[in-house]
């Protein structure tokens, strides 16, 4: 994918966070994490369009992954946050635009706990994703990746993660994005429409949404009179 250079108008980089998630019952491997690797290869050619990118590999544990994401904030001090999680029975790139205000029981976390609570009890009981999720949808399927909307984010961590970003206002524009399990490149594409992604496509769907957040988190240098 080609990227286009952002007009930065301040010489101040834009700061995206994006992060990941490790192995969970049922998920020894995760995608996710494996896209915090392949995105750092890029760093340098985003540094170039004026986007400094950083990235957090979150516990995927009920009761920890609010304090890990504190940390990562506090460190980076991101202008927008861009998780990344595994949606292993989705076939396509998941662009999620809501997080619920609820932690369900039936999935055991990394830590082998289940939890059945609101997130922040007397929250609201939806937040809205504050990313460009039109935008970032029509940039991966652009980009020539399977993605939709998605108004579920589930109720497990991941929907947990996004909640929390979203209630304590952690960064100006921040979403999730869920992904399927890839596939090998070397494995025959039989079902165009349903076959699951390589790595190498969920890299350049993620890449595709950072350019469409660093336009929308780029100050607005008001015109002359």
């Amino acid at each position: 994918m080609g990227m286009k250079r952002v007009e930065t108008g301040t010489s101040a980089p834009i700061v995206i966070l994006v992060t990941g998630f490790g192995a969970f019952p049922g998920a020894p491997s995760n995608p996710s994490a494996a896209l915090l690797g392949r995105l750092a290869r890029h760093s340098g050619r985003l540094g170039r369009l004026g986007i400094c990118l950083e990235t957090a590999l979150l516990p995927v544990v009920f009761d920890r992954v609010g304090a890990a994401m504190d940390a990562a904030t506090g460190a980076t001090m991101p202008d927008a946050i861009l998780h990344v999680g595994l949606a292993g029975r989705r076939r396509a790139v998941s662009i999620e635009t809501r997080a619920i205000n609820r932690a369900g029981p039936l999935h055991p976390d990394a830590a082998r706990r289940r939890t059945a609570q609101q997130i922040r009890p007397g929250g609201p009981p939806v937040l809205t994703a504050t990313y460009p999720s039109a935008r970032i949808l029509r940039s991966i399927q652009a980009a020539g990746v399977p993605a939709k909307r998605s108004i579920d984010a589930g109720d497990y961590v991941c929907n947990t993660t996004l909640y929390l970003t979203l209630a304590g206002g952690l960064a100006p524009l921040a979403g999730f994005i869920h992904v399927p399990r890839t596939r090998n490149r070397h494995q025959p594409r039989h079902r165009t429409r349903s076959a699951r992604p390589t790595i190498e496509d969920l890299t350049q769907a993620v890449l595709a949404a950072l350019l469409v957040l660093a336009r929308d988190a780029r100050p607005r240098i008001p015109a002359a009179p």
